[in-house]
């Protein structure tokens, strides 16, 4: 069986085995983000039962999708400089059956906000025409903006190459338990869910988008320019210039990738886009991804899921189960999940096999949570 649970410091030598199997930011092949990360994952599960409250986005604090980026983020250091100091929630999928770690995928519970923006560019069209020589042309345009809202961040899905394509849709599961977790523990999180997702990379690094657009404003190499984002992003709006760029002039690779993905992230893309998540023409100024969004109360996962009153073992009809994910979380942040067979009760009470109700440890726990699936 599989089980998730969050990361913990004796993890790091599996997430950094993981993280080197693909390019991908969250998280990146580097030790000391990601021991950061784990570090501040922990402390985030423990406040979710301490009763302390998620750090919060000053009240007014507004998008900037329609003005000039002009507030640098303030100065700071690691992942807080990026997060704000925000909850975040880092969780690896084991194989209980002695493989170790197999999968990762997080969510940040507010990402930045008030001088501390998301980055982003706008995409467009602009049209132009002249009557006396009966000639038009489209252009595709992009013009940086920001946001300091704060908005829930999804990410850092990996799964290791063996299980992908596995019966029991693994990767699924490491994107579904984050809704889970934001439907269990609602108010830590934000009023929209964004999803920056991965452009065109092959097995070299080379991403188009950033080779032929980014690369004129940001003279270095890819993958030195995404492990510096982990801790800082003022260069983005330092070195990007303002207002309209014309992406159509530059090569037809720029103008082509700009809201493309990679092929490894075409499922997730598929799996948030089925939950409600929808395109809005916006996309990472590095790599050329496109970023998702939803609002939190309009997905699925997040509206079905529910706290149970107790978690009991013994299927009463087996054949007629459907599919949960069912979590416990205990006074120390210690958190499990696991997809299984499960009978959701009128009063409350959740049923599993014995097998999965035993892995969940449910005794002790603070909080159990169920999500239908199928």
């Amino acid at each position: 069986m599989f089980v998730i649970r969050q990361a913990l410091p004796h993890d790091l030598d599996d997430l950094h085995s993981l993280a080197k199997q693909t390019f991908f930011i969250n998280p990146p092949a580097d030790r000391d983000i990601i021991a950061q990360k784990i570090e501040q994952s922990q402390r985030s599960f423990q406040s979710l039962t301490a009763g302390r409250i998620a750090s919060t986005i000053v009240k007014g604090a507004s998008s900037r999708a329609n003005a000039k980026p002009t507030s640098r983020a303030t100065s700071s250091s690691g992942i807080k400089s990026i997060t704000g100091g925000s909850p975040l929630f880092m969780f690896v999928l084991e194989d209980v059956e002695g493989r170790g770690v197999i999968g990762t995928s997080q969510v940040i519970a507010r990402m930045g906000g008030p001088r501390k923006p998301r980055v982003f560019l706008q995409l467009s069209t602009m049209r132009r025409e002249s009557e006396s020589l009966k000639v038009s042309w489209e252009h595709k345009i992009a013009r940086l903006q920001t946001d300091e809202t704060g908005p829930t961040e999804i990410g850092g899905i990996i799964l290791n190459h063996a299980f992908r394509g596995h019966k029991l849709r693994l990767g699924r599961l490491l994107s579904f338990v984050r809704f889970h977790l934001i439907g269990l523990f609602r108010e830590q999180f934000a009023d929209r869910v964004v999803a920056e997702m991965l452009g065109p990379i092959d097995r070299n690094g080379y991403n188009p988008f950033f080779e032929k657009f980014t690369r004129h404003f940001i003279p270095r190499s890819f993958a030195e320019v995404y492990k510096f984002s982990q801790t800082s992003k003022e260069f983005v709006e330092g070195l990007l210039p303002p207002g309209d760029i014309d992406i159509s002039i530059m090569d037809p690779e720029a103008a082509n990738s700009a809201g493309a993905v990679s092929e490894e992230t075409r499922p997730a893309r598929a799996i948030l886009e089925s939950l409600g998540f929808k395109y809005l023409s916006r996309i990472d100024p590095m790599d050329g991804g496109p970023h998702l969004e939803a609002p939190t109360a309009d997905i699925s996962l997040v509206k079905a899921t529910r706290r149970a009153k107790s978690l009991h073992s013994g299927l009463k009809n087996p054949r007629s189960a459907g599919t949960v994910i069912i979590s416990t979380i205990n006074a120390n942040g210690d958190f499990h999940a696991l997809q299984a067979p499960g009978e959701i009760e009128r009063t409350g009470l959740v049923r599993v096999r014995e097998d999965a109700r035993r892995l969940l440890q449910p005794e002790g726990a603070k909080v159990i949570g169920v999500t239908p699936v199928e």
